[in-house]
């Protein structure tokens, strides 16, 4: 008998393998950069969208942000986790993140999300205006070596 040996996988393939298999992304999806979705915020609200960027700023164990990374693109880009992993994540850490773009609207997002905790979620020092800024409701969030952190 004849036995091939196959050459191993690469990463890549790997990578998205293992995101094909969690359910974390759909094999024909588009992944956008931060700074696209902060620019055109308007005209994802309430679409399910993918987005790969580097995390700028660790807010809570449930928000972050993502560094949208243009020139006058938009407000940075807020993400809440409905696990607290998101305390797990480091600045300019390049993650892909799905999940439905919303305004961050507290009362909505406090009906909505029984892990909200009407907005005491977001700790900042800084006074932020999230009014203006477009919010992703994650439902995947998958790190560079092809992690998914909510594991949903």
């Amino acid at each position: 008998m004849n036995y091939r040996i196959r050459p191993l996988a690469t990463a890549a393939t790997l990578l998205a393998a293992a995101a094909l298999t969690t359910g974390a992304f759909a094999k024909d999806e588009s992944v956008m950069s931060a700074g696209k979705l902060a620019k055109d915020a308007k005209n994802y609200y309430g679409q399910t969208v993918a987005v790969k960027a580097e995390v700028e700023d660790v807010l809570s164990a449930n928000a972050f942000t993502l560094d949208e990374d243009a020139i006058f693109a938009g407000p940075d880009v807020l993400v809440l986790v409905p696990k607290g992993v998101a305390s797990q994540l480091t600045h300019d850490q390049k993650v892909t993140v799905r999940g439905k773009v919303r305004r961050y609207v507290v009362a909505d997002l406090d009906k909505d999300l029984d892990w909200f905790d009407n907005g005491k979620i977001v700790q900042t020092k800084t006074k932020v205006d999230w009014d203006t800024r477009p919010v992703i409701v994650a439902e995947a969030l998958i790190t560079a070596d092809g992690h998914d952190l909510l594991g949903m």
